[in-house]
């Protein structure tokens, strides 16, 4: 008799393992993942070989090494056709066909029959596999957060952890942006977030919680209790968790994700104190990471006071700790932090000082960022000439990174379709808005659609774009979709974003396609007027 899964992720690979054994061919073994699980159809033959979205993406590429995909663009045909995905080619749906040993109608099977109706009703029960249904082992988790009351007590942290072993944070956010979009907009949204940020706080806890070797959960558990036992386990898990609570921010926004990065930070704090002289380097770039994260959230909260002082911490941390590449990272946060309040001079000294600190790294990602933030700020300072040989350089960078070695973790989010969401801001700044819309389109299929934080404002400059060139329905209905992603994000500079958006649109408010974002706006609750400035 087989062993019981210890997660919903081995329950599907023992299925599909059982239909295999008895003769089922893949694309039958997708069906029955599909119809059983309630994924669509170009989840299904992933989830039926037991393979994530990264090493799907890893088998393309050994394929077709001349046209490279990542993850995120697993992701964004997965979301497909949901507003958060972008549909797949013939082309491609073709290579995914191959990689699944499948049919392309198999990975269509899903959508809607706009033929004759079937003459009898579907069979009553039957579950709903919509094309965009949330995968039932997330949607299980998350349902179950709206009715039960939450207390992290350790009788709970036990079985979220159960529930989320393997499951990927990825692949959770993405269900988490599918689920919350099909929610019912009169929950409390305020409370169901912190719920689903227990959850997720939780997921990021999981390398820490998870570790393999009871001596060494002793050892880390024995640092939580005496930071002075600080040892190399112990920063080590620390230092992969950064990347997950990065996540939560990105995925829940500011209002939930500062929570954690604040209590890590007092943690790290603790542990610096007391940091034998071979850890220190490592325990100090760890606490500025977290302080500038803790500035990145208060930035995105309209607080730009608090963030200023927590860059500053950071960047005093950074450099005590010797890491030029990290003070670099947290002189471009300053720089587009001075951008965005109108201080684009202030700005430009950042970039430049950070230009100057990443031309002392052998960091492509720190030389093509400090470049981007330098751009802005060039951009908004109205110097044209300056912020396009600032872009030239970041392209130059960004080309290098392809052959780099591993980038720092701080980098996960840039990429080559940063470097285009800057272009398109920079040209939408300096009046060229048919040079913004392509850029924007050209950066959006790159973006991962479970990063709502750079997705949503990168929509929001397709929007302006769009805007600028009296294309008023495109505008209205981009709107309509950062408006849907912000049921996940409730960002402050988000939801400004919005509301600009919807002001700028005021002269044709009486239009089909305003009325109808007015309605969408409404309905998630958010005001169609600006209150506030970037000031």
């Amino acid at each position: 008799m087989a062993a019981k899964p210890r997660s919903r992720r081995q329950e599907q690979v023992q299925f599909a393992t059982e239909l295999r054994a008895v003769g089922k061919t893949w694309p039958e073994v997708a069906t029955a993942i599909r119809h059983r699980y309630r994924v669509n159809a170009r989840v299904a033959p992933r989830l039926a070989r037991g393979l994530s979205q990264r090493e799907i993406a890893e088998l393309w590429n050994q394929r077709w090494p001349d046209d490279p995909k990542t993850f995120k663009n697993i992701s964004t045909w997965e979301l497909w056709p949901a507003s958060t995905g972008h549909v797949p080619s013939l082309d491609t749906l073709d290579r995914l066909a191959q990689l699944y040993e499948c049919a392309v109608p198999d990975l269509l099977a899903d959508l809607p029959d706009h033929g004759h109706p079937p003459q009898s009703p579907p069979t009553q029960g039957s579950p709903d596999i919509g094309p965009g249904a949330v995968p039932a082992a997330d949607a299980d988790l998350l349902d179950g957060l709206i009715t039960e009351s939450i207390t992290l007590t350790p009788q709970l942290t036990s079985t979220l952890a159960h529930q989320l072993h393997d499951v990927r944070f990825d692949e959770l956010a993405q269900s988490l942006i599918m689920w919350v979009q099909q929610a019912n907009p009169g929950l409390d949204r305020r409370e169901l977030l912190l719920k689903i940020s227990t959850a997720l706080t939780v997921a990021a806890a999981a390398p820490f919680l998870d570790i393999a070797d009871a001596d060494e959960r002793d050892r880390v558990a024995a640092v939580l209790d005496d930071p002075r036992r600080l040892d190399l386990t112990t920063i080590t898990h620390t230092e992969r968790m950064l990347q997950y609570y990065r996540r939560q921010g990105d995925v829940l926004g500011p209002q939930i994700a500062l929570q954690t990065a604040m209590a890590q930070r007092q943690v790290i704090a603790d542990f610096a104190a007391n940091a034998p002289e071979t850890l220190r380097s490592r325990v100090l770039t760890v606490y500025a990471e977290l302080s500038q994260m803790v500035g990145w959230q208060l930035y995105n909260l309209g607080d730009y006071r608090a963030a200023q002082y927590y860059y500053d911490d950071a960047r005093t941390a950074a450099h005590d700790a010797e890491n030029t590449e990290l003070v670099t990272y947290i002189l471009c946060t300053m720089s587009q932090l001075a951008t965005w309040q109108n201080k684009p001079r202030v700005g430009i000294d950042h970039a430049i000082a950070a230009q100057v600190w990443a031309a002392q790294t052998d960091s492509p990602a720190a030389r093509g960022y400090a470049a981007d933030v330098a751009a802005r700020a060039f951009a908004a300072a109205q110097q044209p000439d300056k912020a396009h040989r600032a872009l030239e350089q970041e392209h130059a960078a960004v080309r290098d990174m392809a052959a780099c070695t591993p980038r720092a973790s701080w980098w996960y989010f840039y990429d080559e379709s940063f470097y285009w969401g800057t272009k398109a801001e920079c040209a939408l700044v300096l009046g060229t808005s048919a040079q913004s819309l392509a850029a924007a389109r050209t950066s959006l299929p790159m973006l991962d659609p479970t990063n709502v934080h750079n997705y949503a404002h990168t929509l929001a400059l397709q929007s302006q774009a769009h805007l600028q060139q009296g294309d008023i329905t495109e505008a209205s209905a981009i709107v309509g979709d950062i408006t849907r992603i912000s049921g996940v994000n409730r960002s402050p500079r988000l939801i400004q974003r919005i509301a600009d958006l919807r002001t700028a649109l005021t002269p044709w408010q009486r239009s089909r396609a305003v009325r109808k974002l007015d309605d969408l706006l409404a309905h998630y609750r958010l005001t169609g007027n600006s209150s506030t400035n970037n000031s």
